[in-house]
């Protein structure tokens, strides 16, 4: 039971803790953690006393540890391995066709005006075959980006985060900021009311963006939570507790803005009738133009 008790393990970094023992990759989408003991349940209290009971912490608290990322791994790689064979498979055609066209030398040009040909043809070649090339890299990159555990530092108001390092077997990175520093996106939300912790959610995760860097990190929802949801949207962002108190719950934010946009359709249509949305997109040109 320790080992499903969040912050009780050992966290490691050799191979096997990356990849899943099966292709039943079912039983890696199952969660394991148990939730902390002396932790505050989850969606019981007002967030006012939760963050009360944080702030008092005398010693560094777990807030948040991540559920084994095999899974993130496997399809990262999957998908950077995919990029990687379709960038060098164009560049491999791409090539081939440019050297080809400079052999050939169908348009009889001279050497000069060949050369410049060929330097053309390989940059353009070089350039959209980089594209899959940086996207692979990009999912290379992207476990080293998953927050594990991450740790409130009373009395100051620091926290600690460990994450995944780029190669195995090679120590855990950790990184320690300011709260005002680290923040998630001002329209994201952590908290959406589903799930045990609240937190559940279609997008399976949301991002922490470190002030003056553009690469954010990221935090699976499907975790242990301190408390729940709202917690972090506090932690994480410059709103007061009655304005997280009082937001609106990620489906019900989705479900205002699609009730918004179906109210300003049936408005235009009634106002420009048949083919209105064509009407619309002329009505917006001449008021670009004008």
């Amino acid at each position: 039971i320790s080992r499903r008790i969040p912050g009780e393990t050992n966290q490691e970094n050799d191979l096997k803790s990356r990849f899943p023992a099966s292709l039943n990759f079912e039983k890696e989408a199952v969660p394991t953690l148990l939730p902390r003991p002396g932790v505050p349940a989850p969606n019981k209290y007002p967030l006012a006393r939760l963050y009360d009971a944080l702030t008092k912490k005398t010693e560094p608290e777990l807030i948040y540890e991540a559920e084994p990322h095999k899974l993130y791994f496997v399809f990262c790689y999957a998908f950077a391995m995919l990029f990687i064979l379709y960038g060098l498979n164009a560049f491999n055609i791409g090539y081939g066709l440019a050297w080809g066209m400079y052999e050939g030398n169908e348009m009889k040009m001279n050497e000069t005006q060949l050369t410049i040909q060929l330097v053309m043809h390989l940059a353009i070649v070089t350039t959209l075959a980089s594209m899959p090339l940086l996207a692979g890299l990009a999912f290379i990159l992207a476990p080293s980006r998953l927050i594990r555990r991450i740790w409130y530092l009373p009395p100051v108001t620091f926290v600690r985060f460990t994450t995944h390092p780029l190669l195995p077997n090679r120590p855990t990175p950790v990184h320690t900021f300011p709260l005002g520093v680290l923040q998630k996106s001002i329209t994201a939300k952590v908290y959406s009311g589903k799930g045990f912790y609240g937190t559940n959610d279609s997008s399976f995760f949301f991002f922490l963006r470190e002030e003056g860097n553009k690469i954010p990190f990221i935090v699976d929802r499907k975790g242990f939570f301190w408390g729940d949801g709202r917690v972090f949207d506090l932690l994480f962002s410059n709103d007061s507790i009655e304005k997280v108190e009082s937001a609106k719950k990620i489906d019900e934010v989705y479900g205002d803005l699609i009730r918004e946009r179906k109210n300003k359709e049936m408005q235009m249509r009634k106002e420009l009738g048949f083919g209105w949305k064509t009407k619309a997109k002329a009505k917006l040109m001449k008021e670009d133009i004008d």
